[in-house]
């Protein structure tokens, strides 16, 4: 709810939440282009999202939401990269050594 305060009337706070909403512009380039700090736009659209019982902008764009994984599973995934890793590199060794034979004057 808006602080007695607030230098933005409900009437602002509102139009600008709808063009956002409508028009599918960022609220971060609607905050720049009005002059006014992108956190209050933001919070503005957020509010709005939850009182109306809208997605939120990740869940409109599609955006998944990251997975926070443990620090066992981050040194598994590294290990198998590092093992690729070296299978590669042999691959490429092998594949020079058979360039370095067939390139051989016969």
């Amino acid at each position: 709810m808006p602080s007695n305060n607030s230098k933005y009337t409900p009437e602002i706070r509102q139009r600008t939440v709808n063009h956002i909403i409508e028009s599918g512009k960022s609220a971060t380039s609607v905050a720049e282009e009005m002059g006014i700090d992108t956190n209050t736009v933001c919070k503005w659209v957020r509010e709005y999202r939850r009182s109306n019982q809208l997605p939120t902008y990740h869940e409109e764009k599609g955006h998944k939401a990251t997975a926070v994984r443990s620090e066992k599973e981050l040194t598994a995934r590294l290990k198998e990269k590092e093992k690729r890793i070296r299978e590669l590199e042999e691959e490429v060794d092998i594949l020079k050594k058979s360039l370095r034979i067939f390139m051989q004057p016969q």
